[in-house]
Protein backbone atom coordinates (compact mmCIF):
# COMPACT_ATOMS: atom_id res chain seq x y z
CA UNK A 1 0.00 0.00 0.00
CA UNK A 2 1.22 3.26 -1.04
CA UNK A 3 2.65 5.44 1.99
CA UNK A 4 0.17 8.40 1.19
CA UNK A 5 -3.32 6.18 1.35
CA UNK A 6 -1.64 4.47 4.88
CA UNK A 7 -1.22 8.31 6.23
CA UNK A 8 -4.71 9.11 4.99
CA UNK A 9 -6.14 6.20 6.45
CA UNK A 10 -4.42 6.72 9.67
CA UNK A 11 -5.43 10.53 10.31
CA UNK A 12 -8.60 9.32 9.23
CA UNK A 13 -9.14 7.07 11.97
CA UNK A 14 -7.42 9.09 14.56
CA UNK A 15 -9.64 11.83 13.56
CA UNK A 16 -12.74 9.63 13.67
CA UNK A 17 -11.67 8.84 17.49
CA UNK A 18 -11.26 12.72 18.18
CA UNK A 19 -14.27 13.24 16.72
CA UNK A 20 -15.64 10.24 19.14
CA UNK A 21 -14.43 11.66 22.37
CA UNK A 22 -15.05 15.33 21.74
CA UNK A 23 -18.80 13.62 21.21
CA UNK A 24 -18.59 12.25 24.49
CA UNK A 25 -17.53 15.08 26.24
CA UNK A 26 -20.18 18.03 24.73
CA UNK A 27 -22.35 14.51 25.58
CA UNK A 28 -23.98 14.95 21.73
CA UNK A 29 -25.29 12.39 19.78
CA UNK A 30 -25.22 13.79 16.76
CA UNK A 31 -21.22 14.27 16.92
CA UNK A 32 -20.87 10.58 18.69
CA UNK A 33 -23.24 8.68 16.25
CA UNK A 34 -23.13 10.88 13.16
CA UNK A 35 -20.22 12.20 12.71
CA UNK A 36 -18.18 9.33 14.12
CA UNK A 37 -20.10 6.50 12.02
CA UNK A 38 -19.64 8.65 8.82
CA UNK A 39 -16.01 8.93 9.30
CA UNK A 40 -15.46 5.35 9.62
CA UNK A 41 -17.90 4.51 6.68
CA UNK A 42 -16.01 7.22 4.85
CA UNK A 43 -12.25 5.26 5.73
CA UNK A 44 -13.99 2.21 4.75
CA UNK A 45 -15.20 3.45 1.55
CA UNK A 46 -11.68 5.08 1.10
CA UNK A 47 -9.52 1.70 1.23
CA UNK A 48 -12.71 0.45 -0.70
CA UNK A 49 -11.21 2.41 -3.52
CA UNK A 50 -7.86 1.65 -3.34
CA UNK A 51 -8.76 -2.26 -3.11
CA UNK A 52 -11.01 -1.49 -6.36
CA UNK A 53 -8.08 0.53 -8.25
CA UNK A 54 -5.71 -2.39 -7.44
CA UNK A 55 -8.50 -4.90 -8.69
CA UNK A 56 -9.18 -2.85 -12.49
CA UNK A 57 -5.39 -2.53 -12.79
CA UNK A 58 -5.12 -6.47 -12.96
CA UNK A 59 -8.15 -6.93 -14.85
CA UNK A 60 -9.53 -7.25 -18.18
CA UNK A 61 -12.77 -5.70 -17.23
CA UNK A 62 -12.08 -2.44 -15.62
CA UNK A 63 -14.94 -1.06 -16.39
CA UNK A 64 -17.14 -3.00 -14.48
CA UNK A 65 -15.40 -3.03 -11.43
CA UNK A 66 -14.99 0.33 -11.09
CA UNK A 67 -18.25 0.78 -11.66
CA UNK A 68 -19.80 -1.26 -9.46
CA UNK A 69 -17.60 -0.45 -6.91
CA UNK A 70 -18.96 3.43 -7.12
CA UNK A 71 -22.68 2.21 -7.11
CA UNK A 72 -21.61 0.32 -3.87
CA UNK A 73 -20.06 3.17 -2.25
CA UNK A 74 -22.91 5.40 -3.03
CA UNK A 75 -26.05 3.06 -2.03
CA UNK A 76 -23.83 2.56 1.13
CA UNK A 77 -23.57 6.12 1.32
CA UNK A 78 -27.67 7.08 0.94
CA UNK A 79 -28.48 4.06 3.17
CA UNK A 80 -26.25 5.57 5.72
CA UNK A 81 -28.10 9.67 5.18
CA UNK A 82 -31.52 7.76 4.72
CA UNK A 83 -31.20 6.04 8.19
CA UNK A 84 -29.80 9.12 10.23
CA UNK A 85 -32.46 11.13 8.60
CA UNK A 86 -35.35 8.66 9.03
CA UNK A 87 -34.94 7.85 12.55
CA UNK A 88 -33.20 10.27 14.42
CA UNK A 89 -34.19 13.88 12.10
CA UNK A 90 -32.15 16.42 9.93
CA UNK A 91 -29.31 17.74 12.68
CA UNK A 92 -28.06 13.69 12.55
CA UNK A 93 -28.40 13.77 9.34
CA UNK A 94 -26.36 16.47 8.91
CA UNK A 95 -24.14 15.33 11.06
CA UNK A 96 -23.40 12.01 9.21
CA UNK A 97 -22.82 14.14 6.31
CA UNK A 98 -19.88 16.09 7.53
CA UNK A 99 -18.89 12.70 9.05
CA UNK A 100 -19.03 11.23 5.88
CA UNK A 101 -16.62 14.10 4.31
CA UNK A 102 -13.29 12.97 6.86
CA UNK A 103 -11.36 11.45 3.93
CA UNK A 104 -11.58 14.27 1.72
CA UNK A 105 -10.98 16.72 4.62
CA UNK A 106 -7.68 14.67 5.34
CA UNK A 107 -6.70 14.62 2.08
CA UNK A 108 -7.29 19.00 1.72
CA UNK A 109 -5.20 19.43 4.92
CA UNK A 110 -2.48 16.88 3.64
CA UNK A 111 -2.05 18.82 0.35
CA UNK A 112 -2.23 22.32 2.09
CA UNK A 113 0.56 20.99 4.38
CA UNK A 114 2.92 20.03 1.81
CA UNK A 115 2.04 23.19 -0.11
CA UNK A 116 3.18 25.67 2.56
CA UNK A 117 6.53 23.17 3.23
CA UNK A 118 7.32 24.02 -0.47
CA UNK A 119 6.38 27.33 0.06
CA UNK A 120 9.08 27.92 3.30
CA UNK A 121 11.70 26.14 1.79
CA UNK A 122 11.12 28.26 -1.59
CA UNK A 123 11.20 31.13 0.71
CA UNK A 124 13.96 29.96 2.80
CA UNK A 125 16.16 29.52 -0.50
CA UNK A 126 15.53 33.02 -1.68
CA UNK A 127 17.20 34.83 1.70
Amino acid sequence: MNSDIKKILKNSIISSLIVFLYGILVRSAVVYIGVFVGSLISAMCFYSIYMEAEAAVRSDNAFRITLTGYMKRYVIYGVFLGVLLKFFGTSMGVGGAMGLLNVKANIALMTLATFFKKLVNKLDKIK
